[in-house]
């Protein structure tokens, strides 16, 4: 038979209890459970001398119950951990107690994942329990609690992680990479799942790992306090606002990772503290310790979208009033949600109002201006194999092509570029000089006609239309 620490524990690690108070005298462990306002003690077996005693007792200091637990109190349930199936019931004026002896914590807790977990897990000193129940900080008080949806999306972030790491590992693939991540061009052009997908996506180890790591600590906290499924809704929300926010400011390139939900999770936890008086000193600095690490930690990933932190932050911020609305009342739990609804409007219209381009083109491009010919042959095969294949895409294999000395093959890749996009400034810019050197001053002037020259990016390319308007 398991102790009554170790029962305790049990019951607040798999139910929706918490620990509430222990009666060194009398040996006692106080429980409660807000949602199903009940109170529950677990002790050894009485007599049923005692136990109509401690019922009496129990009526008497209802009031007392109440206001400790911080509820009106419906129900007491006086667990007697012994031997025996002893249920005795009262009730009066509105209050129910409940006397029953149990020798197995399983008919107590009915989660399956419970009963798996006490097939395989060694039981341990009851100063552990005693020491983890009794422990009045916020983040040491819901570590306990089995959150089913938390590890649920670290599954899920591990998964795709494991795949995509091999891929790009053994295999030398981005497809699951260009396929999930996160850009400007891609969203803009409709592949709104992209938002919520990147949130799920990481490539290096260290930055799964870390981003895990604040997962585990601020889902469970998120999931301990509003339930597995408010926890689900504020982690794919505010992965996807702090997305949508993100590309009003970043164009180019991909962005990835889990980071923009995490600081969205922190955003609900500074929300429920702050409402709930649970804010001191010691828990700014440790909240302002969590700012700086993920800030430091930051700093050492390539691809980096501070624009999503902001964003996952504010989303956060307004979907803990959300899910506050009794203390908030009607009126600020509708304003922040219409807040929700505007951040999303204004961070969509700004968004496609920008142009841009795609970002494994731009990768392709950068690696043949740095003479990493390999790499960019690698990413603009891997843009064509998931249909993402651009004007610019064509002329990076031409450039490729002419490099290896297939001239044929670059001639047929620089036409198909031109086909596909007359005003691409690459494709433009390559073909005016194989005119130029034709001296074809007429086809010159068709291409020219297809591009706005008051707003040429390239260099080379405003060099040939200045030269030609001259």
């Amino acid at each position: 038979m398991r102790s009554k620490w170790h029962t305790a524990y049990e019951l607040v690690r798999y139910t929706g209890y918490s620990f509430l108070d222990y009666d060194g005298a009398n040996g006692t462990i106080w429980l409660k459970n807000p949602k199903d306002r009940s109170v529950m003690f677990l002790n050894d077996l009485l007599t049923e001398e005692e136990m109509d005693h401690t019922t009496d007792s129990l009526f008497e200091s209802a009031d007392t119950i109440s206001n400790q637990a911080g509820f009106d109190v419906g129900t007491i349930y006086c667990i007697h951990m012994a031997e025996g199936g002893t249920r005795r019931k009262r009730k009066s004026d509105g209050l129910k107690i409940i006397h029953r002896s149990v020798s197995d914590m399983g008919k107590l807790i009915r989660n399956p994942f419970f009963r798996l977990d006490m097939k395989y897990k060694k039981a341990k000193d009851d100063d552990y329990y005693q020491r983890r129940l009794m422990g009045q900080h916020p983040f040491e008080k819901y570590m306990i609690k089995f959150t089913p949806m938390t590890y649920l999306l670290i599954s899920i972030n591990l998964i795709i992680f494991l795949f995509n790491f091999a891929a790009v590992r053994f295999s030398d693939s981005y497809l699951l990479t260009n396929a999930l991540a996160l850009s400007h061009f891609n969203v803009v052009s409709g592949e709104f799942y992209r938002l919520l997908t990147s949130s799920f996506l990481h490539v290096t180890i260290d930055h799964f790992l870390f981003n895990i790591f604040a997962l585990y600590i601020l889902g469970k906290f998120t999931e301990s306090l509003y339930g597995k499924f408010h926890l689900l809704i504020a982690y794919c929300l505010t992965g996807m606002l702090s997305s949508l926010f993100s590309l009003m400011f970043v164009i180019e390139g991909i962005s990835l990772g889990a980071s923009g939900a995490v600081y969205g999770l922190l955003g609900i936890i500074i929300v429920h503290l702050l409402v709930h008086g649970r804010i001191n000193l010691k828990l700014i600095i440790q909240i302002a310790l969590i700012f700086v690490l993920i800030s430091v930690f930051a700093q050492l990933f390539a691809n980096i979208n501070h624009f999503a932190h902001i964003g996952g932050l504010v989303s956060g911020v307004l979907l803990g009033v959300v899910f506050n609305p009794k203390r908030f009342g009607s009126k600020w739990f509708f304003g922040t949600f219409a807040m929700l609804i505007i951040l999303a409007v204004i961070s969509y219209f700004v968004m496609t109002s920008k142009d841009s381009s795609q970002p494994f083109d731009d990768m392709a491009m950068e690696h043949i201006e740095k003479g990493e010919y390999e790499e960019a042959l690698k990413i603009a095969n891997e843009a064509l194999r998931s249909g993402d294949g651009t004007a610019t895409t064509y002329h990076a294999l031409g450039v490729l092509s002419e490099h290896a000395g297939e001239r044929e093959r670059a001639e047929s890749y620089h036409e198909k570029s031109y086909e596909l996009d007359p005003s691409n400034e690459y494709a433009a810019e390559y073909r005016l000089i194989q005119l130029r050197k034709q001296r074809d001053y007429e086809g010159m002037e068709d291409v020219f006609s297809q591009l706005d020259t008051k707003n040429i990016k390239d260099e080379g390319l405003k060099l040939l239309a200045e030269e030609y308007n001259e």
